[in-house]
């Protein structure tokens, strides 16, 4: 009988705690707790600060409570009063039952919807090119990770008539379905525009002219094109994106490359688009063709070029601090010897030694260009 009962409580154990670990606890204490808060906190009002610190507690919790209820549909919102109702009269078993069928539904809608996000993720990294085929004299290598199921970052090379690539970089604000969404946008815009100009200036003018007024409000796109030619010349310009690093290999040094340029979908490309901004008070008063400057030189063997996302610079550890632009450039630096895809490689343990484990909280793309002969 003991040994019976013995099993039966090993059996009950391992049930609740296989597959179990600290990280697992850790991330539900800290980072789901956290973003469930944040999730529901966007659907309360704001606490009367009049009240006392106690009070301002107990309010807080019940339109946090309000908000829970209100986010599921009427039919398990009435067999969850049900459920509150039989514990309250003592009838455990019908509110356990009840409680355990209603996680059942919840779980299995968000198994689904896990199940959609990877098939979405799955598209969205089909969309980035799986070879990376570069003009003869250069190595190139790419990497992308987001922080939810699918995001907004992405990188592309696009062969242009004239025997050059454009590199493309870009960064949608914000993650998740939305972010993709418009990356795909932008992707398609992109490469369709690339057959009608190798300028990438005009590109970025002509890219802003197709997604202005069609970004909606608080979304924009940060962008870089890299053109790169067989002889080593490159042209580069950026919109809002973060700089480049260019290691110059002859003189041992980095430089940023950062030309000026304004995010896409922030102002009119020209002056037709600027009068009807102006009509609806959306114009800041300067066309967009104003804002890009094109950034012009020659890469040398051994040169090296480094694109990249805000989320690899702003990778946070366990302590809230974030990996730097320093580190990238530090990495470069010692590894400018070895191929494309050896800096790569070493930069993608760098960012994943600092985390150790932490949450990735953006998106993270970046691309290595090194010119060989």
């Amino acid at each position: 009988m003991i040994k019976k009962t013995s099993q039966s409580i090993q059996n009950f154990y391992q049930l609740f705690t296989s597959g179990l670990t600290l990280n697992e606890i850790e991330r539900l204490v800290s980072v789901d707790a956290r973003d469930t808060y944040a999730y529901y906190a966007k659907h309360i009002k704001e606490t009367d600060l009049r009240h006392n610190r106690f009070k301002r507690f107990l309010i807080i919790c019940w339109n946090l409570f309000v908000a829970f209820l209100l986010r599921l549909t009427p039919a398990r919102r009435l067999f969850y009063a049900i459920a509150v109702l039989c514990l309250f009269y003592s009838f455990y078993y019908y509110s356990f039952a009840i409680m355990t069928f209603l996680l059942a539904l919840e779980v299995a809608d968000k198994l689904i919807t896990k199940d959609e996000l990877q098939l979405a993720r799955d598209i969205q990294m089909s969309l980035l090119p799986s070879t990376l085929n570069p003009p003869a004299g250069y190595d190139i290598a790419a990497y992308s990770d987001v922080a939810s199921s699918v995001g907004g970052d992405y990188y592309d090379l696009i062969p242009l008539s004239d025997g050059s690539r454009i590199v493309v970089i870009g960064d949608v604000s914000g993650k998740g379905i939305s972010a993709a969404l418009y990356m795909v946008k932008v992707q398609t815009a992109l490469q369709l525009l690339a057959k009608q100009s190798s300028d990438p200036r005009e590109l970025l003018i002509r890219l802003n002219r197709y997604l202005y007024g069609q970004l909606k409000k608080n979304y924009f796109l940060t962008i870089a094109l890299l053109q790169i030619y067989p002889d080593g010349g490159i042209r580069y310009c950026r919109a809002g994106h973060t700089p480049a690093f260019f290691w110059e290999n002859k003189s041992r040094t980095c430089i940023k490359l950062q030309p000026n340029g304004a995010a896409l979908g922030l102002a009119p490309s020209d002056a037709e688009e600027a009068g009807n901004a102006e009509q609806n008070n959306g114009s800041n008063g300067r066309y967009y063709e104003q804002m890009i400057e094109t950034h012009s030189s020659k890469l040398e063997a051994g040169d090296v070029l480094v694109l990249f996302t805000d989320g690899v610079p702003e990778t946070v550890n366990n302590y809230e601090q974030e990996f730097g632009e320093n580190r990238i450039l530090e990495i470069v630096s010692e590894n400018s010897h070895v191929s494309a895809e050896g800096v790569k490689t070493s930069l993608i343990n760098e960012l994943a030694n600092f985390r150790n484990g932490t949450e990735l909280r953006d998106d993270t793309t970046f691309v290595i260009i090194k010119r060989t002969t």
